[in-house]
């Protein structure tokens, strides 16, 4: 994205059904506040679909763009936001769009899975680039071209991507940082009553344990090694030992603080990565077994079963 000076930038926000509402605020209001701040238009921003039609977020909520992407006019960066079926969503149309703007220069966002949509253009090829983490397995898998990294976002040339809501709002306020200084940036952050605790390069992570962080530095040991080894579960006294203690100490730990036991919640965490699986991927259940650390598709499905009476099969098929 071009450095700024004081011809405002110009952004495109483009949405896909069942975006997150979340991520558009993420995107968008640190603009309006960064104009706000610096007491002059830094930014001006058009919302846009492939249609020129209203777009409904994954909550319901019902956008009216400014205009259709055909409509619109120069622009000095696109971001694409995406979340739940974004393949599905994806035109051809779109594409071409997307390629006739990258060959203009401009920069290019994918907030979310809106990566998923710039790597099916061709656009990610060569670029470092980030996606949602319950995605970013099967995103590399499906894009060897693109660098893909667990970062909570990247900037890489002129090609943008995030993980999420508020590793969007990092994006944005770094990119403030970058085109107007530290300061704004601060403030605009400030605004939010925001401290800004991450790099784009910081890993993103299953779970958000708040604070635990500073109440229990050795929970949070013990559930960043089971994140890391979901796949290949640990045993709970490799658990133990990566987070510094006995595993009768962590197992108190867990009883007093999480009300549960570590294996307990090694497996919840297993399996609610599964049910996130089933329900945004068509990927096999005997497949998703296997990334969740199941030895077995029937395994897998006991697992599931017991933990939220109902099978994967009937889960995928729920609305």
């Amino acid at each position: 994205m071009p450095e700024s000076g004081e011809t405002a930038q110009r952004i495109a926000i483009l949405l896909l059904p069942s975006f997150s509402n979340l991520t558009l605020a993420a995107l968008m209001e640190p603009l309006r506040v960064a104009n706000m701040v610096a007491r002059r238009p830094a930014y001006t921003w058009t919302i846009t679909s492939q249609d020129g039609r209203s777009v409904v977020s994954s909550s319901g909520l019902a956008v009216d763009p400014d205009c259709a992407m055909a409509a619109l006019g120069p622009h000095d960066a696109v971001f694409v936001i995406a979340s739940y079926g974004a393949e599905k969503h994806t035109s051809q149309a779109l594409l071409r769009w997307l390629r006739a703007r990258a060959r203009e220069g401009v920069a290019l966002g994918g907030m979310e899975t809106g990566a998923y949509v710039l790597a099916r253009a061709g656009l990610l090829d060569g670029h470092k680039a980030t996606t949602h983490w319950q995605d970013l397995s099967a995103f590399a898998e499906r894009f060897p071209k693109v660098t893909v990294v667990p970062d909570r976002f990247v900037i890489a040339r002129e090609r943008m991507t995030s993980g999420g809501a508020l590793p969007t709002l990092d994006l944005m306020l770094e990119l403030l940082r970058r085109q107007h200084g530290l300061s704004l940036a601060i403030a605009v952050s400030s605004m939010f009553i925001y401290e800004q605790e991450y790099a784009g390069r910081d890993p993103q992570h299953m779970v958000s344990v708040g604070r635990l962080s500073w109440q229990d530095p050795v929970l949070l040991r013990a559930i960043r090694a089971m994140e890391e080894h979901i796949e290949e579960p640990l045993t709970i006294a490799a658990v133990a030992r990566a987070a510094g203690v006995g595993p009768r100490e962590l197992s108190r730990r867990f009883a007093v603080k999480l009300a549960t036991s570590p294996k307990t919640y090694y497996t919840d965490l297993r399996l609610a990565l599964g049910r996130r699986l089933l329900d945004h991927t068509d990927r096999s259940v005997s497949d998703i077994a296997l990334t969740c650390g199941f030895g077995s598709g029937s395994a897998f499905a006991r697992a599931f079963r017991a933990t939220f009476n109902t099978s994967p099969s009937t889960t995928r098929r729920l609305p």
